[in-house]
């Protein structure tokens, strides 16, 4: 062959791969995520697959724009529920999180599948002796032996994969209590908040009416005096109401996106579903813990798979080169059994093990403390609704001997055998005891909505 067309080749596919590399360099200085992707005019001729992601990748701002939570909520607590939880960051990245873990576990099962693999070169082959050509190789390869290597691999990658499944469950569970808790607190400073201006509609008029006994000198001026520091607690107690109102609003609005006009929090179902039997079996079953054991079967997975490295392999090979054009490659055929061992790694084999055995010990403590801190928020959780149902009917109890009190002292007063300040002071006591009922009241839903998110019921009640 000519060493002119062999020279004229070289200097061809120098050019090629000097092209590949070509394109205009991104300017970090004037790169700004807050601004979407725009074409350029000249996209034709610069265009390549990194200009195609970019063209496709959401900017900054678009994603920002769309974390915020929309949520019909006056569709009521179960279907509002299930639009939040849908749309939860936190949920649909174990759900990403699960299928990234899914994928990963068919990836490595199919290692036991064949490899075929084809690899066609062209060029000058040999430019002192002017030799141009073509050639083909074509090859398959199956793994028959690896001392159990590839199966403890598919095991560690397969539990890991149930353990993302799991880990749904548990968010989805947790952020549902989560949710409840801020329905449940929005509803409780609402009720306060109620409850707090009815009072004061009622104490205003008659601390007005104290005065101006005060003032005709026919009233004791520190009765006044007394009343009004009453009133004045009430302020007080109004004001850090309504902050802690505002505050549940934001909560709840981070989460639903709007506020409730028509619903309201579904106590009496959720009540039903609240499980019964012992702590201790009902953390048994909790998804979180579930994930942290599957969790933990990868690790000890991992262990096996750390210690096949140092056997043997055999696979089966298959290999067909065919060349063409003056090609100088010689045509080969050949099949058979291929046996490996590593002889010596340094200490990476002896790292190797002792990383995977720390890795699953450490695991392993993960599902101790899951448990322990599991069976433990279940038992407080129950008995702050043992507690609180005492303190309910307390509460109760206490209001209506005060609305009995108030009754009698509001007709002594027309006869003079009781004074404004002392029914006043009953209008306060009976404040007192409506909002401790409302306080008490909203802890018992919330104990109920913990124990629905630990064990995992919450999920089961909304159909998730």
């Amino acid at each position: 062959m000519n060493r002119g067309l062999v020279l004229m080749l070289v200097t061809t596919s120098a050019l090629a791969l000097s092209a590949c590399g070509g394109g205009e360099k991104i300017k970090f200085s004037d790169y700004n995520p807050f601004k979407s992707a725009e074409k350029s005019n000249t996209s034709k001729e610069t265009s390549n697959d990194v200009d195609a992601m970019e063209e496709t990748v959401p900017s900054l701002s678009d994603m920002i724009g769309s974390a915020s939570a929309k949520v019909d909520v006056d569709a009521g607590f179960a279907a509002a529920m299930r639009q939040a939880l849908a749309t939860d960051p936190f949920v649909i990245q174990a759900k990403n999180e699960a299928a990234a873990r899914s994928a990963n576990a068919r990836i490595t099962a199919s290692g036991k599948d064949f490899n075929f693999d084809a690899t066609l070169l062209g060029g000058v082959e040999d430019v002192t002796d002017e030799t141009v050509g073509v050639a083909t190789i074509l090859s398959a390869k199956r793994m028959l032996y690896d001392g159990g290597r590839l199966d403890a691999q598919i095991a560690a990658d397969t539990h890991a994969a149930k353990s993302a499944e799991y880990a749904i469950s548990a968010t989805q569970n947790d952020r549902a209590a989560k949710m409840a808790h801020a329905w449940i607190e929005l509803e409780r400073y609402r009720e306060l908040q109620a409850q707090i201006d009815i009072r004061l509609e009622v104490l205003d008029p008659l601390l007005v009416q104290l005065e101006e006994v005060a003032k005709s000198g026919m009233g004791d001026a520190s009765q006044v005096a007394a009343a009004q520091r009453t009133v004045s607690l009430i302020r007080v107690t109004q004001t850090d109401v309504a902050e802690r109102y505002e505050q549940a609003k934001v909560n709840f609005m981070n989460l639903f996106g709007s506020l409730p006009t028509k619903a309201s929090y579904d106590a009496a179902q959720i009540s039903k579903a609240v499980p019964s039997g012992k702590s201790t079996k009902l953390a048994e079953k909790a998804p979180a813990l579930l994930a942290k054991y599957e969790a933990y079967r990868s690790a000890e997975a991992g262990v096996t798979a750390a210690k096949a490295l140092d056997k043997f392999t055999l696979g089966f090979e298959a290999k067909l080169q065919k060349p063409f054009g003056g090609s100088g490659y010689a045509s080969d055929e050949s099949v058979g059994l291929v046996l490996r061992k590593t002889l010596f790694k340094g200490d990476q084999l002896t790292s190797r093990i002792a990383n995977a055995e720390a890795t699953a010990a450490a695991q392993a403590d993960q599902v101790r403390s899951t448990y322990r801190d599991g069976e433990r928020a279940l038992a407080s959780a129950r008995q702050v609704i043992v507690s609180m149902d005492k303190a309910i009917e307390l509460s109760r109890s206490n209001a209506q001997i005060t609305r009995d009190e108030i009754d009698y002292l509001r007709k002594q007063l027309i006869i003079g055998g009781s004074t404004l300040d002392s029914v006043l002071s009953a209008e306060a006591r009976l404040y007192d005891a409506e909002s401790k009922e409302i306080g008490f009241v909203a802890e018992r839903r919330k104990a109920e909505a913990t124990i629905l998110g630990i064990t995992g019921k919450f999920g089961q009640l909304l159909g998730i």
